[in-house]
């Protein structure tokens, strides 16, 4: 493997540690656990923590150590404010090309993830949720669009993963949003599907109270 792709890994393990709190804001950042942990060698580590400072996500503090930054809302907003703006659109182009196969596809992810619910297993609940938009977008033929959103949408993530560990926020809601999204969808229904996309999408700034509430050590003041 490239010294490339090992940093690509690290950046990505890290990365998704930060995302599921299992790295939480003020925790501090040891290069040798890191290298232990992921069995990688500490140079794309380095390289991966640069990426990291970069977006805001690790702070180093001279002569102590590298720590995880809190959540930053609004870079957050302002990811979910680009989000909304494009999906919106690209889901009206997946009511054009949606055929039976994908239609499909889309229903079993939407079970996938009522099965996750049901198990309560907060993590397969949170990745059939990416897939589902995921798919909706190579369907539209945008799969582009939505890697490069990927990127560059990590305070964003963390918040929606901390959204699926508040007590008071029912699972329900983002489901029955998938449904309604999808059937519009498959009925080829832009008008509706953009407007249930916006919801959707405006979810954020309805829970953003209820969150920070819940865990206010993890966002900036």
């Amino acid at each position: 493997m490239t010294s490339e792709n090992l940093q690509i890994q690290a950046y990505q393990a890290i990365r998704n540690q930060i995302i599921y709190s299992e790295l939480p804001p003020g925790s501090k950042i040891s290069e040798k656990n890191l290298e232990d942990y992921l069995k990688i060698g500490r140079t794309p580590i380095r390289e991966a923590l640069i990426k990291l400072r970069q977006e805001n996500l690790v702070y180093t503090i001279p002569q102590s150590g590298t720590y995880i930054s809190q959540i930053d809302l609004e870079k957050a907003s302002n990811a979910r404010f680009v989000r909304e703006i494009l999906e919106s659109k690209i889901m009206t182009e997946c009511c054009a090309k949606i055929d039976t196969v994908s239609s499909e596809e889309l229903a079993s992810l939407i079970e996938k993830q009522v099965e996750a619910m049901k198990n309560a297993d907060s993590k397969s609940f949170f990745q059939y949720d990416n897939l589902f938009h995921q798919t909706c977008y190579r369907i539209a033929n945008r799969l582009e669009i939505w890697n490069w959103m990927n990127s560059n949408n990590t305070h964003l993530e963390r918040f929606r993963w901390l959204r699926l560990l508040t007590a008071d926020l029912d699972w329900n809601a983002i489901i029955d949003q998938h449904k309604a999204i999808y059937h519009a969808i498959i009925q080829r229904n832009p008008e509706e599907v953009e407007f249930q996309t916006s919801l959707h999408l405006h979810m954020m700034l309805n829970e953003q109270a209820a969150v920070t509430k819940h865990f206010p050590e993890y966002f900036k003041n």
